[in-house]
């Protein structure tokens, strides 16, 4: 430090010193010199640099996603509507014709108040408690009725429905006719048709006092075919997902026709009624029309 000089003063009073005189200043040391602060922790390593897209290809990205999984929908739907169309609905592309026949909307009749369907827990005894004439499968179109037959306005006499079977000798026949009167049958519906190709089509549904009696009649029926279709193949291809569970299906088909007529029938057991379709036609009888008929008349009955 620089040290100054006081110049002189005149003496003083020792009291005089003692009262005015200031106190003497301590003396005056160096400062210590500050020593270095610690060093601050090192933060935690950073996690690699990994540079943002810029916002404009993000964006990018995302329309560009968006536009895939649109296309990616759009095409799934096409490829199922061309995989499922309906029949010429798609332009340019006409299915052709499978050989179905075209049956007007089909629906089951209303049942009395307070009775329940022929085949569901809630009645055992499988009664079809619809007029049984209401559910015989009605003519498709194009169809020539057999007047012969009752349809809907009556029942087909016992002997009638007997005919339509070739029991070999005429004892047999007269057995079978005591047994189906025996089995307490109720009646016997029956319906018959003709297309303009010449296919023939008979529905018989006959109706049993309970589920019983038609398990009874059938078990003796076992063996027993049709009129004019001796020599038959059991048809599986009837079988279908569209006939109710509780309905069991049965058919035949000639495996050499009978002269020029080709034939095909099917019994069908549901509860208590058993059914019968019947279809001939000279020459080669096609399958499709004859299996979409019994599984249309299945589901009436189930």
């Amino acid at each position: 430090m620089t040290e100054t000089t006081t110049p002189e003063t005149p003496a003083e009073t020792p009291a005089e010193t003692a009262a005015e005189a200031p106190a003497e200043p301590a003396p005056v040391t160096a400062a210590p010199e500050p020593s270095e602060p610690p060093a601050p922790p090192m933060p935690p390593a950073a996690p690699p640099f990994v540079p943002r897209p810029p916002r404009r290809k993000l964006r990018a990205a995302i329309r560009w996603t968006a536009a895939v999984l649109v296309f990616a929908a759009l095409g799934g739907a096409a490829t199922y509507a061309v995989t499922q169309p309906e029949r010429t609905k798609i332009p340019g592309l006409k299915t052709p014709d499978d050989g179905r026949w075209a049956y007007p909307p089909i629906a089951l009749p209303k049942l009395p108040s307070g009775k329940p369907r022929p085949l569901v827990s809630a009645n055992p005894s499988g009664a079809h408690y619809a007029d049984e004439r209401s559910l015989l499968l009605p003519l498709p179109e194009q169809a020539v009725p057999d007047r012969s037959f009752p349809g809907t306005t009556g029942w087909l006499p016992t002997a009638a429905y007997q005919k339509r079977y070739d029991f070999g000798l005429p004892d047999v026949a007269r057995d079978a006719d005591l047994a189906l009167r025996a089995d307490a049958v109720r009646h016997i519906a029956a319906r018959a048709w003709t297309m303009p190709d010449g296919t023939r089509t008979e529905v018989y549904l006959v109706q049993f006092l309970t589920t019983g009696y038609r398990v009874v009649y059938f078990d003796g029926m076992a063996g027993v075919s049709v009129r004019g279709a001796l020599d038959t193949v059991e048809d599986l291809k009837v079988q279908s997902p569209s006939i109710p569970r509780a309905v069991a299906v049965t058919a035949q088909a000639e495996l050499k026709s009978s002269g020029d007529t080709s034939t095909r029938f099917a019994m069908l057991n549901a509860g208590d009624t058993f059914a019968l379709v019947v279809q001939t036609r000279k020459g080669p009888l096609p399958a499709v029309p004859f299996h979409q008929t019994v599984r249309l008349q299945a589901q009436l009955l189930g």
